[in-house]
């Protein structure tokens, strides 16, 4: 929740009694049954009006708006529009809030909302000037439009901007943590992929036949890694538009022409193609080498009992995972992982052998998952992994993979039994929903639904994820 004290509330409580006590009754009459009368027709015009505007192009589309939006701007309108007593102004106070903050998840700039609020004024004003009010009891209403449209706004951006700077402190926060990684052991972690990467793509210039691909550096696990992590990881270092566009050349350019090459006898063009590839990758790899020699080695900002991510870095790295997943079309997913009957692995062998399952179910987790992907310590005995690139029929594999592997390990706790694990997956895809809570709601509904089916299995929430390019 935005923070906001009791003063605030009592000031816009008085605000919205002295707006209310100003406007005759019959002018507040006559706004509200325009706008019930008419909110449909003004839903229709505001996102039309919005949807040809380029900014808020970026956050609408026309199934978005026919879908969701259209309902919601009507509802908005009548829970404005209908309060006369302090329980119903408190009831369209809160969803002014809820607006704001889910403007600060998915970013939409302030003035795109303005101007909004503008289009509505100019809307419900024409509808007022063809009403039978008198002059004085029209200049009332359109006052009590303009003063509560302004109330609403100003606690929406109350909101937006208390979120926003949350979300700021947290990206900046997981930044921090990012650059205190060990980074040692993460640089030879991705000196090791980019070689790996290297011998795939020669032994596929030795092997492959015509027509066959070629392994692009930007599917590989050193890709999804600089796609994903190193962009937070390494923000603002000079290296990496660099090691962007060698991989753009070497992807766009360099493997078609080597493809090219697997019908040709031409010996002396397929080697200089070769050597220029392995040039490029040599660059990378010391582009790479010398962003790591950047950073200090810290260790911070992880949990303290698994060491993975903590999860107050979710949203940082949703909000950046969803805004990719708009501008370059690769859609991705949620698991949310509750391991079943934790409670009685505390109760029969104690908080320690608890603590120690929980470190074994972590190790688990990231040995199964790609480099690239994101696995956190959700809460208690709940993990969450965001699978970063992954169309639905993989996720699905990666669930059940988890689920089984989990299933299938003895753990060992100190001192006692080997115990057998089960947990329950809930899945959920990315389906081009800006707000990133969504997502991590349907998660948790699909997870419970696991619960609910007898535990130890996978219950998916595929959405209408976008296909990728």
């Amino acid at each position: 929740m935005p923070d906001s004290s009791p003063a605030t509330d009592e000031t816009i409580q008085k605000d919205w009694s002295d707006i209310f006590d100003h406007a005759p009754e019959r002018s507040r009459t006559a706004v509200r049954d325009i706008v019930e009368t008419h909110k449909a027709s003004m839903a229709d015009s505001f996102y039309t009006r919005m949807m040809q505007d380029p900014e808020a192009q970026a956050f609408l589309d026309n199934e978005t708006v026919h879908a969701r939006l259209h309902a919601s701007m009507q509802r908005w309108l009548s829970t404005l529009f209908s309060c006369e007593t302090r329980a119903q102004f408190l009831t369209a106070m809160a969803m002014q809030r809820h607006v704001g903050e889910v403007h600060a998840r998915i970013d939409v700039p302030v003035n795109i909302v303005a101007r909004g609020a503008r289009l509505l004024k100019n809307r419900i004003g024409s509808q007022l000037a063809q009403s039978t009010l008198s002059r004085d009891d029209l200049v009332e209403a359109v006052i009590y439009v303009d003063s509560l449209i302004d109330l609403a706004f100003e606690v929406m951006s109350s909101a937006f901007v208390a979120s926003h700077e949350r979300t700021a402190r947290i990206d900046e926060a997981y930044r921090a943590f990012s650059t205190g990684q060990n980074m040692s052991l993460e640089r030879e972690r991705q000196r090791s992929a980019l070689l790996d990467w290297e011998n795939r793509y020669l032994q596929a210039m030795m092997t492959a036949a015509p027509g066959d691909s070629l392994p692009r550096v930007s599917q590989s696990s050193f890709g999804l890694w600089m796609q994903h992590k190193a962009s937070a990881m390494f923000r603002g270092a000079p290296e990496m538009s660099t090691i962007r566009a060698l991989m753009r050349s070497i992807d766009d350019s360099l493997l078609p022409l080597c493809t090219q090459q697997l019908d040709s006898d031409d010996l002396a063009e397929t080697r200089r193609l070769m050597r220029e590839i392995q040039s490029a990758t040599g660059e990378l790899k010391f582009l790479v080498e010398s962003m790591f020699e950047h950073l200090v080695d810290l260790e911070s900002g992880k949990d303290a009992l698994t060491q993975l991510l903590n999860r107050r870095f979710l949203p940082a790295i949703l909000a950046r995972e969803s805004e990719i997943a708009r501008t370059e079309g690769t859609p991705f997913a949620l698991l949310l992982i509750d391991v079943d009957h934790f409670k009685r692995i505390n109760d029969e062998h104690g908080h320690q052998a608890g603590d120690r399952v929980l470190q074994q179910v972590a190790a688990i987790l990231q040995n199964t998952v790609r480099s690239g992907d994101f696995v956190f310590r959700y809460g208690g005995e709940e993990f969450l992994v965001l699978l970063v690139e992954m169309d639905p029929q993989h996720a699905k594999r990666v669930a059940e993979k988890i689920r089984t592997r989990i299933a299938s390990e003895a753990l060992i706790i100190a001192g006692g039994p080997q115990l057998r694990l089960t947990v329950s997956i809930g899945a959920a895809m990315h389906d081009g929903h800006p707000d990133y809570q969504r997502l991590v709601n349907r998660a948790d509904d699909a997870m419970y639904r696991a619960k609910q089916g007898g535990r130890n299995r996978c219950e998916f929430d595929l959405g209408d994820a976008p296909a990728g390019r």
